[in-house]
């Protein structure tokens, strides 16, 4: 446990105020998403785009799971990668021989951080639209069972996106392969399966694990869960990020760095 406290403490201590997480990362995450739905609720309050009715919980933080959660896992990815670029990993590893510390420890870090993101961003949207724009996001309520789902659901959700992006990190330590990796599974692949028709379609879209994941946290979905209910489509969307982690960690832990 001792290794691990500074693990995270040596993690902690490379995020210096000049760090990109801190002016880029994290404040894209917040604004992104937040001028979106003020741009789309000014818009419908003057007439000139049709809100269909006004927002509901259940599809009030749509722009955060597309945009907040992919924004701060790549500040972890970043974060891995740069260790194999600016060959660091080999000062890191006589300093701290247990090579899965590594990982686990921006995991700590990173995902602790976007999960604080997502969670200020989550009700800063909830609690503040209905009040901005009453008519339009008078339905959305963040202390709701939806609201809170949402608001506790989407900083795990994003924790668990960082462990997906540091695991293929471990694996391919390419940022913007790593990025593009996941990007493409989720607005390529999981798209895609939706203009498949028939039963074939249906059942791809039911095991998509990015769809499992906001269906588990909340987010208004197409679909029923094939995994018993909310609960059970975010433990299979867990259980594949935590794989790809682990996969990921492995492989750090038996290779050969110099030769990467």
């Amino acid at each position: 446990m001792n290794h691990l406290v500074r693990s995270v403490r040596s993690e902690m201590a490379k995020l210096s105020w000049r760090n990109p997480l801190w002016y880029l990362v994290i404040p894209s995450a917040i604004l992104i998403p937040a001028a979106l739905n003020y741009g789309i609720a000014a818009a419908v309050e003057s007439n000139r785009l049709d809100g269909g009715g006004g927002m509901d919980t259940d599809n009030a933080a749509y722009w955060i799971l597309i945009f907040s959660t992919f924004i701060l896992m790549s500040g972890a990815v970043s974060s891995l990668c740069s260790e194999f670029k600016d060959d660091t990993l080999q000062i890191v590893y006589r300093i701290q021989p247990r090579r899965p510390l590594l990982p686990v420890a921006k995991l700590i870090v990173f995902g602790g951080i976007g999960a604080a993101a997502a969670a200020v961003t989550t009700f800063a949207i909830l609690w503040g639209f209905p009040r901005i724009f009453p008519e339009i996001w008078g339905r959305v309520d963040i202390l709701s069972a939806d609201g809170i789902r949402l608001w506790c659901g989407i900083p795990l959700f994003t924790v668990l996106v960082c462990a997906l992006g540091l695991g293929l990190a471990a694996l391919v330590p390419k940022p913007g392969l790593v990025v593009m990796i996941v990007l493409l599974w989720k607005f390529g692949l999981e798209v895609f399966v939706g203009f498949i028709p028939g039963d074939v379609g249906e059942t791809l879209q039911e095991l998509s694990p990015f769809k499992n994941g906001e269906l588990g946290v909340g987010q208004m979905a197409t679909f029923d869960s094939v995994f018993g209910g909310q609960n059970g489509s975010f433990l299979y969307f867990a259980a594949l990020c935590s794989a790809v982690f682990v996969i990921g960690v492995t492989r750090l832990s038996r290779a050969d760095v110099s030769s990467d």
